[in-house]
């Protein structure tokens, strides 16, 4: 397979976006990181019922197709008294209405996401204890593959094992295959394997045929990428099915991100605090990182609990 072919592959693997209806401004942030497609004819219509307009304008569409509605804690009582079975929520935040608006779509029209890329705009942001953490959480329930991009030796580290150099797999980058993968992958817990080592970084064509072949081995693919400026990067940008952006709020990471072709629906994850436009932010945890390095093990604490809530959102993602 030539690396085109490879990305054509990843690509045409990817779960299929909902196609909704979405009536009211306040909805546009929610259906930019849910990935709603707006352009093709709908499968259901998401709409703020606190705005009339909005409301008016949902009225345009069918009743038959189902809705997922935004309200007061004062519309939601008088629909539960109504009888009505639309399912309602009292937050635009996307995690409160994914799982609303995964319900009610008929599951041929949605996929799970198998791929999730975790990326960032620079270095030193804790992007491999990210991926090795979220790893170990969404491994409990499910298969894992934690594939290297950065061939660096850290993400093994964390999770106890060393992985496999990318050489070993390289010369058959145009014909990799699950089957493959499954000979370098290191076991380093019940459902959850490591592949991608040390010393060399592997090309762009390889890390995307590794990818498109690793969704035919497990469950879901997590991988510790370069930041998002590298040409690896890139790539596995290109094939993955979520995109996780881990950044600090300073100028260089501000102007890193403008310029580098992050997907619009990516989860922009804050690093120790608040950034623009962030789907979570992560805690400055400086002991609990510390207590985790001594035992190499999870992290637990507040860094800990904010890892289990994104794992928890990737988990519904991935299902």
């Amino acid at each position: 397979m030539t690396p085109v072919s490879a990305v054509s592959a990843a690509n045409q693997r990817r779960p299929p976006r909902i196609a909704a209806a979405v009536c009211g401004a306040a909805l546009d942030n929610a259906a930019r990181v849910l990935d709603l497609d707006r352009e093709a004819p709908p499968q259901l219509v998401l709409v703020d019922l606190r705005d009339p307009a909005a409301a008016i304008a949902a009225a345009a569409f069918a009743g038959t197709l189902p809705r997922v509605a935004v309200v007061t804690a004062e519309q939601r009582d008088l629909l539960s008294a109504a009888g009505s079975a639309v399912p309602t929520a009292i937050s635009t935040d996307p995690a409160v209405l994914g799982p609303l608006i995964a319900a009610i779509t008929p599951r041929s029209a949605r996929g799970a996401t198998r791929v999730i890329v975790v990326t960032s705009a620079r270095g030193g942001v804790g992007r491999t204890l990210l991926v090795a953490n979220l790893a170990h959480r969404l491994a409990a329930t499910r298969s894992v593959l934690a594939v290297d991009l950065t061939a660096s030796g850290a993400l093994g580290w964390w999770l106890g094992v060393s992985a496999r150099p990318w050489q070993d797999v390289a010369p058959l980058t145009d014909e990799l295959r699950a089957e493959h993968l499954a000979l370098v992958a290191v076991e380093a817990a019940p459902r959850l394997s490591v592949i991608g080592g040390p010393p060399e970084v592997p090309a762009a064509a390889l890390a995307t045929a590794a990818l498109a072949a690793a969704r035919d081995l497990v469950d879901v693919v997590i991988v510790d990428s370069p930041p998002v400026a590298d040409p690896v990067a890139r790539a596995a940008v290109a094939a993955a099915d979520r995109v996780l952006v881990l950044t600090y709020d300073d100028a260089v990471s501000r102007a890193i991100l403008e310029a580098a072709p992050v997907p619009p629906t990516a989860w922009c994850v804050g690093a120790q605090g608040p950034v623009e436009r962030a789907f979570r932010v992560l805690p400055r945890d400086e002991r609990s990182i510390a207590d985790a390095m001594t035992r190499r093990q999870r992290v637990q604490g507040a860094l800990g609990a904010a890892y289990d809530e994104l794992a928890e959102l990737l988990a519904i993602d991935a299902s």
